[in-house]
């Protein structure tokens, strides 16, 4: 079993946005050039598109037509004003989704003791029918559905991911015992999407005020999601990886340092061996790879 394995595939950098959107490839390839450089033992995984019937463990067949028949034959079919589809899209919707389930399988299997998915575009914002905020289908609850082990999802995001929760939310309220999934959050208060602002059944948000740093950001961890991970008792745990609460990441207002993307990991280490990380939001492309290596290392060492 090898400590870490990544999963990606370079095709999906031809899902483009619309011009001088911060969801670009190159957050791809700076993260695949920083993998060379400083982990030159990791044999990058090639990846490949999920089967759409997968899909269905996340959305309705209504929302998968609806992506597919609004994906333009040229240009950009605009969703809403953050969240842009071009003619490779859909295509690399499914690749993105078929990378994180890969990464989850790799570990699941014993192949891989952690991964990482570094896919694109982003998933957890995407709701049970709505594709928002930069995300098509929601990566991280397909993953953790198809793994059909019991699922944390720990969300460290600077935006709430609000697809996630209302996935978990309906899984929960379905009955018959769904309670397989759950979904704990830090993200900044009062901005995009302006959810995350309660708890329920397997729903643990914490709520951090514009400008929060490290002590916020490991206080929330360690006085409430921490308790919530032990009650729970996942065999799985499954990071929304987002580094855009980096202190140089200037889409919102959070200022956490590269070192809390490698405590974060460090304080499930003993609660959950299996963990697989998919990535979510960061967009300073200088900074985006020094917080994936530091989260990588402690993923490895995990």
């Amino acid at each position: 079993m090898i400590p870490l394995a990544v999963f990606t595939n370079e095709k999906m950098m031809a899902h483009e946005n619309m011009p001088h959107h911060p969801e670009c490839p190159e957050r791809l390839s700076v993260i695949v050039d920083m993998i060379g450089h400083e982990f030159p033992e990791i044999e990058i995984e090639h990846s490949y598109p999920v089967a759409e019937d997968l899909l269905l463990l996340a959305h309705p067949q209504t929302h998968l037509d609806f992506i597919l028949d609004n994906t333009p034959f040229d240009g950009h079919t605009v969703i809403d004003p953050d969240t842009h589809l071009c003619p490779q899209s859909y295509d690399m919707a499914l690749l993105s989704v078929g990378t994180s389930i890969q990464a989850m399988r790799a570990v699941i299997d014993g192949e891989a003791k952690t991964a990482f998915a570094l896919s694109r575009p982003p998933g957890h914002h995407a709701e049970y029918d709505t594709a928002m905020g930069f995300c098509i289908f929601n990566n991280a609850f397909i993953a953790a559905r198809a793994s059909r082990v019991k699922t944390l999802i720990i969300d460290f995001d600077v935006h709430h991911g609000n697809g996630t929760e209302d996935l978990v939310k309906r899984r929960v309220a379905g009955g018959d015992g769904n309670s397989d999934i759950a979904y704990a959050s830090t993200h900044q208060a009062d901005i995009f999407p302006n959810s995350g602002m309660e708890d329920s059944p397997n729903i643990c948000n914490c709520l951090l005020p514009d400008g929060a740093g490290s002590r916020d950001f490991r206080e929330a961890i360690t006085s409430k999601i921490m308790p919530f991970a032990h009650n729970f008792k996942p065999d799985l745990i499954i990071f929304s990886a987002g580094f855009d609460a980096h202190e140089s990441d200037d889409i919102a207002g959070l200022n956490l340092c590269h070192d809390d993307f490698a405590w974060v990991v460090d304080q499930f280490k003993s609660l959950c061996p299996r963990k697989v990380s998919i990535l979510e939001g960061g967009y300073n492309l200088d900074t985006l790879p020094i917080s994936v290596k530091h989260h990588l290392k402690a993923l490895a060492k995990s």
